[in-house]
């Protein structure tokens, strides 16, 4: 028994190993040996060389007693995992950060949305021109000019009050945006709803791209805090900076795009249910379901004793089981 139990223990550490070395919290501490070795174990490489300094340091661990061999292997183990799992507990408040909610900071988060208000109204104009002229006039450049801005529009709200002083915080607003206007549903208030009656397919693309989006805003928070490496060598300021710029602009904004359609398009395919299952009438057309879906808000958010409109029967087919729903 104590050896089925050993087995099982040890199989549960290496999985916890795998997931651990594949995290950003693990890159973290390899950027900081790295550091420490460029930094501190420099000398000992120029003297012995790479071989005769690795003989070293692994004949000085070797030389330590199994025990303690054995309590640094679980110290390391359970390093990674104490990172990763602070990490985990702050995703909520980074990625909410990265969107620009800086409530101490009104002065900067004042001057970055205006600055990226200017870029907005600037592509805005410059696509208006290329939008009104028909496709089969416009050459190859112009095509992909126009396909460039209209990505660039898409990503930014067009009411410049709703606009954020990040990118990401962007992204994130037009895609609310666009829910509010084809529909009158506020995604904020009705999406918690919604997600209670998603198919299990639906879920489980919101959640995978939910945790695209926090791997990788943990991939920068990582990259940025490598700064601290700098006591060792000042390489890791602008190696750190350049990573983070990376992780931002390269991965966290495409993965905001893809987590922002696929709420939508649950918009799109599911809202019906929200609807049925709210016992309110279906609209017949786009008009009447702009209007209803701003009065399903407001009855979602304050309720109301009017005594229209009168509940339908409610659908036959009973919703999916619940789940905590993603941010």
């Amino acid at each position: 028994m104590l050896n089925d139990f050993w087995k099982g223990l040890g199989g549960k550490l290496s999985e916890r190993w795998l997931a651990a070395m594949f995290s950003p919290a693990c890159l973290f501490w390899l950027a900081g040996a790295a550091a420490w070795l460029r930094g501190v174990g420099w000398p000992t490489v120029q003297r012995l060389g790479w071989a005769g300094a690795a003989e070293q340091w692994t004949a000085g661990l070797t030389g330590l007693p199994v025990l303690v061999q054995g309590a640094a292997v679980v110290g390391l183990l359970l390093l990674l995992t104490l990172s990763g799992l602070l990490l985990q507990f702050f995703s909520q408040p980074l990625v909410r950060g990265l969107e620009g909610y800086w409530v101490l900071l009104p002065g900067p988060r004042r001057r970055l949305r205006e600055r990226l208000g200017r870029r907005a109204d600037a592509d805005i104009a410059a696509l208006r021109p290329l939008a009104a002229r028909p496709a089969d006039s416009l050459d190859a450049d112009a095509l992909a000019e126009r396909g460039r801005l209209a990505r660039r529009v898409r990503s930014v709200p067009f009411d410049p009050r709703r606009r954020m002083p990040t990118r990401l915080g962007n992204v994130l607003r037009a895609s609310e945006d666009r829910v509010r206007a084809h529909y009158g549903l506020d995604p904020v208030v009705c999406w918690p709803r919604l997600w209670l009656l998603l198919p299990d397919a639906a879920r489980t693309e919101v959640l995978a791209t939910r945790r695209s989006v926090h791997l990788t805003a943990h991939l920068w928070a990582c990259a940025v805090l490598c700064c601290v490496w700098s006591v060792w060598t000042l390489w890791a300021v602008p190696l750190s900076l350049a990573v983070a710029a990376t992780a931002y602009r390269g991965f966290l904004l495409s993965a905001a795009r893809l987590h922002a359609d696929v709420v939508e398009s649950c918009f799109d395919l599911y809202r019906q249910q929200l609807y049925g299952s709210l016992r309110h009438p279906l609209p017949e057309n786009p008009l009447a379901e702009y209007r209803a879906g701003r009065r399903l808000t407001a009855y979602l958010s304050a309720g109301s004793r009017r005594p229209e409109p009168l509940f339908t029967d409610p659908p036959s087919s009973g919703a999916p089981s619940g789940g905590p729903p993603p941010c």
